[in-house]
């Protein structure tokens, strides 16, 4: 898939779609919502340069549930990558079948000016090895070490001016997804946060928090789309959020985010809401040319 995006005729501005947790565990229901966003995505015009799948798409993560994933994004034109989530790795076989099946958790490509870098980020505690704090926001962790060692070494490397991050948990930003702070990363976040500024990175895209969210946090864009299939988070912002001028249109909805870069690397997206018409305007969308 790496290849077929870098063989793919470079025009600007060009675009991608991402999406996640669409199939966290076995479910129908939310078979039936993520191919409806498959049908959307393939009806794209002008076609998304690739569409990418943050995680969680194949829970358990056996080998079965990855072939059942495939025949989802079967109808797709376009190239497809899938980064790995936790509940990927649910099974004992989960990071054999992704490889199998996907190839490795780190891995890169580019596209004319942007080298896209795709790292494992799925969750996990430092309870794990019984630090103190395993379960609350200071002890909730994202990538390893062995991720950032991928990420600082793709990014050195890397030729193109533009650089894209493709991971599962988003970093925790002060707090930025609260009451779901615990959807954001602490341990190593100032390193992440660090090689990014380094590195010229200016959009990073997440999954793993069951909604859409998009904040730009020193100069670098974070969008935040979980809302594949799996389910939603409706207290985040949404109907069920107190407060003047609710509720927000916003956050809660099933949906995927189509991502254009210009030539000169601005970023801008829209979010797709499953089941919208084809001539229904974006109600959600973020930077200077959105649409």
């Amino acid at each position: 898939m790496a290849d077929r995006i870098e063989s793919t005729p470079v025009s600007y501005p060009f675009r991608f779609v991402v999406a996640g947790d669409s199939g966290a565990w076995p479910d129908p229901t939310a078979d039936g919502i993520f191919g409806q966003l498959v049908g959307q995505v393939g009806g794209l015009d002008p076609a998304p340069v690739f569409f990418a799948n943050l995680g969680d798409f194949a829970g358990p993560g056996t080998l079965a549930r990855h072939e059942h994933y495939l025949r989802l994004v079967d109808p797709l034109r376009v190239p497809n990558v899938c980064v790995v989530g936790n509940h990927d790795l649910d099974d004992e076989s989960g990071s054999d079948a992704f490889a199998r099946v996907h190839g490795p958790a780190n891995f890169q490509f580019a596209y004319g000016h942007t080298r896209f870098v795709a790292i494992d980020a799925a969750p996990g505690s430092v309870g794990e090895i019984d630090i103190p704090g395993a379960g609350t926001p200071e002890g909730t962790e994202g990538p390893r070490e062995e991720a950032l060692e991928f990420l600082v070494n793709a990014l050195e490397a890397a030729t193109e001016p533009h650089r894209v991050v493709l991971m599962h948990m988003p970093p925790h930003l002060d707090g930025h997804l609260a009451p779901h702070e615990e959807w954001g990363f602490k341990r190593r976040e100032d390193e992440f946060l660090s090689l990014l500024h380094r590195h010229g990175v200016k959009l990073v895209c997440c999954a793993h928090g069951l909604a859409f969210d998009h904040t730009v946090h020193d100069g670098i864009h974070f969008v935040m789309s979980g809302g594949g299939g799996t389910g939603l988070c409706s207290h985040l912002h949404g109907i069920c959020t107190a407060g003047p001028g609710h509720p927000e249109d916003r956050g809660a909805l099933f949906h995927a985010v189509e991502v254009s870069v210009t030539e000169a690397g601005e970023v801008s997206g829209r979010v797709i809401q499953a089941f919208a018409r084809d001539d229904q305007p974006a109600r959600l969308s973020f930077g200077g040319a959105a649409r």
